[in-house]
């Protein structure tokens, strides 16, 4: 239900920024009493909240302009809708992006095998009047050395150098962080590392506490029956089912006697490290307000909806991806 603001001084003065500005009401705010009062505690605002870095402040001026804009949308509409639109503008491009440099990346390696032969000839000539005489074993490194200088600068060039896949966790990462920070200060609850212990709560923000969906309606509060929580550890779990059957996948078309054949110790313990996310998730979420909880479970359930769409083979090809060909799947 859309909430109605009689008040145009007090709405104007209600929002609730990262500054410790306090906001001082005119004579007639006064009058209008209960309003005032519930929303003084909310404005009101510590010295060291100042000191929080820009990228909180713009994400809770932005939740808050869409909250109060004139859609009136509700709490739980804002935190979910944020989820998707983050995902779909920031991170989507990065992941696109990362995909097609790993097809471009795998079709650059077989050009670098055609050049093993004439570098070395080529060096060959070149140590050939050298003396002492190099052995075999400095001529092999060298060679080695001249063979992964130039495969990296072709990488560079085409932008698919193996660095670049910390793209999207270098992305992931800070968006997720701001927004669980952001979303525990509207809550009413402290940020780690950035107040201290001795720092007072602050306010919820106004709509919080009523403006949930289905059980848990109370965002501020945590989930008191716990489904939220295990819901989002659900959601995580398939997340790396999927990627780990991805992976298996694959390793078959590109291994048919066996995706570990070939692969050391490490390399079979990184897909299943994924499996560690659900229950760290599940038991972190019990204890957390349910506006992060909920931005969480929608994160994860856009990730997972992005693995089950990316995984067509057909739409991958189109989208310039790595793909199987039909005769290859599993």
């Amino acid at each position: 239900m859309a909430r109605q603001w009689a008040f145009p001084a007090v709405v104007a003065s209600r929002r609730r920024q990262f500054s410790s500005t306090p906001i001082i009401c005119s004579s007639s705010d006064k009058s209008n009493g209960g309003l005032v009062s519930d929303l003084s505690g909310y404005t009101d605002q510590l010295s060291n909240e100042a000191e929080y870095p820009l990228i909180l402040k713009v994400m809770q001026a932005t939740l808050e302009s869409i909250h109060d804009g004139p859609i009136a949308c509700p709490w739980w509409g804002v935190i979910a809708g944020s989820a998707f639109a983050l995902r779909t503008l920031l991170i989507l491009p990065v992941h696109v992006y990362q995909q097609r440099a790993q097809a471009r990346a795998r079709k650059l390696a077989g050009i670098s095998k055609l050049w093993h032969r004439p570098m070395r000839a080529s060096l060959q000539l070149e140590l050939a009047a050298r003396t002492p005489p190099v052995t075999d074993k400095e001529f092999e490194q060298q060679l080695s050395k001249r063979l992964s200088n130039r495969h990296h600068l072709l990488m560079f060039r085409q932008g698919c150098h193996p660095i670049f896949s910390v793209l999207l966790p270098l992305t992931q990462i800070p968006i997720w962080m701001s927004m669980t920070f952001c979303l525990r200060h509207l809550s009413g609850r402290l940020i780690p590392w950035l107040d201290s212990a001795t720092t007072a709560l602050p306010a919820a923000a106004p709509g919080m506490a009523s403006e949930g969906i289905l059980w848990f309606t109370n965002l501020v509060a945590t989930d008191s029956t716990g489904m939220l929580p295990v819901i989002t550890g659900l959601v995580y779990f398939a997340n790396a089912l999927a990627q780990l059957y991805r992976r298996r996948e694959y390793a078959l078309a590109n291994s048919p006697d066996g995706a570990n054949s070939k692969q050391n110790w490490l390399s079979r313990i990184v897909p299943y490290l994924g499996f560690v996310a659900p229950p760290v998730v599940t038991y972190v979420a019990m204890s957390q307000p349910s506006a992060i909880v909920l931005y969480w479970l929608a994160s994860s359930s856009f990730t997972l909806a992005q693995k089950l769409v990316f995984h067509n083979q057909r739409l991958r090809k189109q989208l310039k991806f790595n793909y199987i060909k039909e005769k290859a799947v599993v």
